[in-house]
This record gives C-alpha cells, sequence and structure tokens, in this order.
C-alpha cells in the first residue's frame, strides 16, 4: 500500500478522507465493507452506515486490502447513500 499511497499522493489525493477521486486516474476509498456491484461503468460499495456508487468508464478495481479500495479508470460521479 505505501507505494498506492505514494502515487495517489503525487496525483493530488487527499488521504485523510473518507474517498478521493483523481480525474482520469481513479478514486481511493476507505472503509468499504463489501462491494455490491461491480460493472466497468458502475461499482458499489457499502459501509456500516453508507453506500457508495461510482460511475464512469473503465472502472477496475485494482487493490482491496484492509477496507482500503482503489479503483482505477475514469470516474465521472460519485453518490452516497445512508442506512437507516
Amino acid at each position: 500500500m505505501k507505494l498506492l499511497n505514494q502515487l495517489l499522493l503525487e496525483s493530488g489525493a487527499d488521504l485523510t478522507s473518507a474517498f478521493t477521486v483523481v480525474p482520469q486516474f481513479g478514486g481511493y476509498f476507505k472503509q468499504v465493507a463489501r462491494v455490491e456491484e461491480y460493472t466497468p461503468q458502475k461499482i458499489v460499495v457499502s459501509s456500516k452506515k453508507l453506500r457508495t456508487v461510482i460511475s464512469g468508464e473503465g472502472l477496475t478495481i485494482e487493490k482491496y486490502f484492509e477496507k482500503d479500495l482503489f479503483i482505477r479508470g475514469s470516474i465521472t460521479g460519485v453518490s452516497l447513500d445512508r442506512f437507516g
């Protein structure tokens, strides 16, 4: 994860936030408990109280380790839905 963190920081990501999207590169999402849906155009993930829908083109899950998720591709939108 050190290399991934270094790449994200160099591309302008803020690793202290819940998620960071870097245009034309991908995104870094924290506290992901489960991947609910996965296609090249849409990835849906959930945590304890939040569902996150990531939309775009050419989306791939590059790393998913210890609740951290790195998505590569052109992310065009992120929407959040709170549970209960």
